[in-house]
């Protein structure tokens, strides 16, 4: 068991660990996690303790939203169990000012979508929402031309699962240089300046969130919300930031790692994209484990709905204008892409890395808080263009249908089925190509699979 806990673990093992969180919160709550709106009423709570502002609250309340707590310290937890705080690992300037603009472009992005992408590709595709379906394929080519843009800027190196000190020591030793870009003995991060003015707003918003929730004047704080709804919020969160945590589990870097079946290696060569990322994208282990938690919960979602008769759940938070797909869709879902991609990870993978500790997360989190100044500042000017033009008022695919449950039930069974073929599919074609077992595929880490590979190669004198 010591040994499980302390050594990370396949995409799979963390996409069942995030795929459980989001049965648990739709068994007791009927809808899938939220996330981006509870960010944004955490971020009121420094207006309304500490600037008296209302930039952020004119448009969401002050409040704690347990749920994302619970995700830092899922990722905090793992850091202290796995002995391995991620502040040794240095990233350029640039590559944290990357991670800074696409917090601001990913959080505009998730008020014009309607959600993020945790939101639309964990709930949503699970719904048979068609809409969040849409809004995962038309975020695809935007991440990958912020992936070239990263390529471009010399950061190719630094686009990893995650930064593991043991993997990148033997990198060292066999002088992959592409694995060590993020290291330097010499670092001291506790003299980082960039760091420390980071970390002193993450501890300012935690204070400042605690002690709203402490107050009790807010729905969601102690007092105004059940000890065991609390707790059961918070753990949702922290399976959702341990999985992150020891697997590098995300959703933008999942959607996008089948293309990478049609890269060459050349290609990712000439990107200097890390050999471990290449080994990651053309395994599709990223997929693999997103596919485990898209499963979990439409299963979920299949069984109460056919045998106990609960309602699909609507992701589509369609507003007072009733489109289930708008123009807010089509533009979110690019920005969504792009952010995600330049703070090397999208938002739930974000907050466990702040609880790590990772410069990008700490940059990061304040670019949220930017991204929805446009948003709670012009909100009826936004609704009304991008909200108010519709091009359809279904919310699911289920809608399209004939209004009979047979046909209804028949097509969800096939779409589960689909789904199901797919992760088999993944886990056979995965194994295939980084040439391992389907059982070493789904129960060794991304790291353990990468230097076995490595050390491979580096015996038949390849490098």
């Amino acid at each position: 068991m010591r040994n499980i806990l302390t050594k990370p673990w396949s995409f799979i093992w963390g996409g069942f660990l995030v795929g459980l969180a989001e049965v648990l919160y739709f068994l007791k709550y009927d809808t899938p996690i939220p996330i981006t709106t509870g960010l944004a009423k955490m971020f009121a709570t420094l207006e309304e303790n500490i600037t008296k502002t209302d930039f952020i609250a004119r448009t969401y309340s002050a409040d704690i939203h347990w749920v994302v707590m619970g995700i830092i310290i899922g990722g905090c937890s793992v850091a202290l169990i796995e002995r391995e705080r991620k502040t040794w690992v240095k990233y350029p300037l640039r590559v944290a000012i990357l991670a800074f603009i696409g917090g601001i472009i990913f959080g505009f992005g998730t008020r014009l979508a309607q959600g993020c992408t945790a939101w639309h590709y964990l709930g949503g595709i699970p719904g048979m929402s068609l809409t969040s379906i849409v809004v995962a394929i038309v975020s695809i080519p935007f991440a990958y031309l912020a992936f070239m843009l990263m390529a471009k800027m010399n950061a190719g190196g630094f686009m990893k699962h995650h930064e593991v000190k043991a993997t990148v020591h033997q990198c060292l030793e066999l002088e992959y240089n592409t694995e060590t870009l993020s290291y330097d003995p010499e670092h001291k991060p506790y003299k980082d300046p960039v760091r420390l003015i980071f970390t002193a707003f993450f501890l300012l918003l935690i204070a400042s969130v605690f002690w709203t929730a402490v107050k009790g004047e807010s729905a969601n704080s102690i007092g105004g919300l059940p000890w065991f709804e609390i707790f059961l919020k918070g753990l949702v969160g922290f399976l959702v930031g341990f999985g992150i945590a020891k697997s590098g589990f995300g959703t933008e870097c999942a959607v996008m790692s089948p293309k990478s079946l049609l890269m060459k290696p050349k290609h990712f060569e000439a990107m200097k994209v890390a050999k471990i990322t290449q080994t990651m994208f053309t395994g599709m282990m990223p997929f693999a484990g997103l596919l485990v938690a898209i499963i979990m919960f439409n299963l979920t979602i299949l069984f109460t709905w056919i045998a106990l008769g609960w309602d699909v759940p609507v992701v589509v938070e369609a507003g007072r204008y009733k489109w289930g797909f708008h123009l807010g869709h089509l533009i979110g879902g690019p920005l969504l892409g792009i952010g995600s991609v330049l703070m090397l990870g999208c938002e739930i993978r974000t907050y466990s890395r702040l609880g790590m500790a990772y410069l990008t997360g700490l940059t990061a989190l304040p670019g949220f808080m930017l991204g929805y100044l446009p948003y709670s500042l012009y909100q009826d000017r936004i609704d009304e263009f991008f909200f108010s033009r519709g091009f359809m008022k279904e919310k699911n695919m289920l809608e399209l249908l004939p209004d009979n449950p047979y046909i209804q039930y028949g097509f969800a069974i096939l779409y589960s089925a689909m789904l199901i073929a797919l992760l088999i599919w993944a886990i056979k074609k995965g194994s295939q190509i980084t040439k391992v077992t389907p059982k070493e595929y789904i129960t060794k880490s991304t790291d353990e699979i990468f230097l076995k590979g490595l050390h491979e190669e580096n015996a038949g004198g390849v490098k």
